[in-house]
């Protein structure tokens, strides 16, 4: 189901996805750039893509403000490649926002909906443990301190009980294009 933006939307945009790491932003990405003909980039997977690093790997290379530097490099150039033409969804790494020079680039430069998640449906998703995420460990902590970052989001999506599918359609709904 390919769906159209209507003309108070421009076609040429950038639909940027925060919240906390498992709400789904990746998965929903995916789902929503599909249903819009959109490029998709995951931004976590891009970061991969251009240093050859896994993030754990970078993270212990560097810590966290080497990855966030990385992460803000890569951020600018997604950013930048998306305002030369079509549509891109991209799905934020769950501390993208945390870096201030970031949180303002992707809010003055895309549509940003938070996908709204409680930690205990987090928990469901992705378990005990998850090597792959270096911040994991602390999940509570994280969740309760960015949580007000993510707020800053214009628009909010709430994903507990729903298929990225149905968020994707409920992200469309909240930016006029259905």
């Amino acid at each position: 189901m390919r769906v159209y933006l209507p003309g108070n939307l421009s076609e040429k945009m950038t639909i940027s996805l925060t919240g906390f790491m498992g709400c789904g932003k990746s998965s929903t990405g995916r789902a929503l750039a599909e249903r819009l003909g959109a490029r998709f980039v995951d931004l976590d997977a891009e970061i991969v893509a251009r240093t050859g690093r896994t993030i754990p790997e970078i993270f212990l290379e560097g810590g966290e403000a080497a990855f966030r530097a990385v992460e803000l490099e890569t951020l600018r150039s997604v950013l930048d490649e998306a305002s030369a033409g079509g549509t891109t969804v991209l799905a934020l790494g769950g501390g993208a926002l945390t870096e201030p020079e970031a949180r303002e680039l992707v809010l003055s430069q895309s549509e940003c909906v938070w996908l709204r998640t409680r930690l205990e449906t987090i928990r469901e998703r992705l378990g005990a443990s998850d090597a792959s995420r270096p911040l994991f460990a602390d999940a509570e902590t994280l969740f309760e301190r960015r949580a007000p970052i993510y707020a800053q989001a214009p628009r909010i999506v709430d994903t507990d009980g729903k298929t990225p599918e149905e968020v994707a359609d409920a992200i469309l709904d909240v930016l006029g294009c259905r």
